[in-house]
């Protein structure tokens, strides 16, 4: 099971993300979940490397020493009971509001040697400029220890940037996020960052729960990636933030429109 930490900590991951964009959350994960995590990311790396998938050396890469495997919702349990942490909802809910979607919730295993990914900020594909207020947040679930030579990089005071960074070059200004295996690393959605290179002589895991605001299209299409099957074994949490429920403001529309009545679209 999770560790459901404080949820006071939620309040003082948002007061680190208005602050400086970034916010380290331990203890959030336990060593039992971590075990499962990681077991399950082998499980399926073996799966998508026998289906074809594409899980290694993806455009964003500069090598083939990252495993990336997507639809973690759809592909084992303990990712779903990972998004059902209270300190992960209040976290989400505290910094976007409370309708939200998860866009995406994919893993990466950097490998060591691993070059770093382009400095990019998760809401690239908004268009330029940027609104003033937040629209997105990532939670990364650290299965190992973060550290000076394997963690996510960022680029400090950049969550308050109008658009996005150039992709090309070096960027000797990021500095690494670091906190130990079952932490939450949470990064603002402006926020420039990069998977670090890997110059340690280890694999490191991480899992990345990707939240948008409800009027942002979703990264990856739920209804395509979780079975009819196993939609009626999601939580209401689950449901609504992939997109199964009813988006507010629909509810009466919807009911009124399946009853037939008249004005509906007027």
């Amino acid at each position: 099971m999770t560790t459901d930490v404080n949820v006071d900590a939620a309040s003082n991951a948002c007061a680190r993300l208005e602050a400086e964009g970034v916010a380290v959350v331990e203890g959030a994960l336990d060593a039992a979940t971590i075990a499962r995590a990681k077991a399950a990311l082998e499980r399926c790396a073996v799966e998508d490397e026998e289906a074809g998938v594409l899980m290694r050396g993806t455009a964003y890469d500069p090598d083939d020493k990252n495993i990336r495997i997507a639809n973690l919702p759809g592909r084992d349990a303990v990712f779903r009971e990972m998004l059902e942490l209270s300190v992960v909802k209040a976290i989400v809910t505290g910094w976007l509001g409370p309708n939200v979607r998860l866009s995406n919730f994919t893993s990466n295993t950097t490998y060591p040697g691993a070059g770093a990914m382009a400095l990019h900020a998760d809401q690239n594909n908004i268009p330029a400029p940027w609104p003033q207020y937040a629209c997105c947040v990532n939670i990364a679930f650290a299965l190992d220890d973060f550290t000076e030579s394997n963690a996510t990089r960022y680029v400090p005071n950049t969550h308050r940037n109008s658009g996005p960074p150039d992709w090309s070059g070096d960027h000797p200004e990021a500095i690494p996020l670091c906190g130990p295996a079952g932490s939450l690393i949470v990064m603002e959605g402006r926020l420039y960052h990069q998977t670090g290179r890997n110059t340690s002589d280890s694999s490191r895991a991480g899992a990345f729960a990707f939240f948008v605001r409800s009027f942002l299209a979703p990264q990856y299409e739920w209804h395509k990636g979780i079975p009819e099957s196993l939609r009626g074994e999601l939580t209401p949490w689950q449901s609504e933030i992939m997109g199964f429920g009813k988006a507010g403001g629909t509810a009466e529309f919807i009911s009124n429109a399946q009853r037939g009545a008249d004005g509906v679209g007027s």
